[in-house]
């Protein structure tokens, strides 16, 4: 009888994992998947994204020249 309660509870505590996971690619039905104008208006905003990020690292002025170290003397 134990065995078969340690059992039963194993079963019953994989049961949430298992419906977490989602479904396979062949599992079929529509959920989970996207339209092509889905997939076009990701990738245009991945691009932009992309375009935005190149734009601001423009933006950062270059490291001024390598300072004299004022406390070299010292360590």
């Amino acid at each position: 009888m134990r065995a078969f309660t340690i059992a039963a509870m194993i079963a019953l505590l994989t049961v949430p994992a298992h419906a977490q996971m989602g479904r396979s690619k062949g599992g079929g039905g529509k959920l989970g998947q996207k339209s092509d104008e889905q997939i076009a208006a990701e990738q245009q905003k991945k691009k932009n994204e992309e375009n935005a990020y190149k734009d601001a690292l423009k933006k950062i002025p270059d490291a001024p020249a390598k300072q004299k170290d004022p406390w070299s003397s010292m360590r």
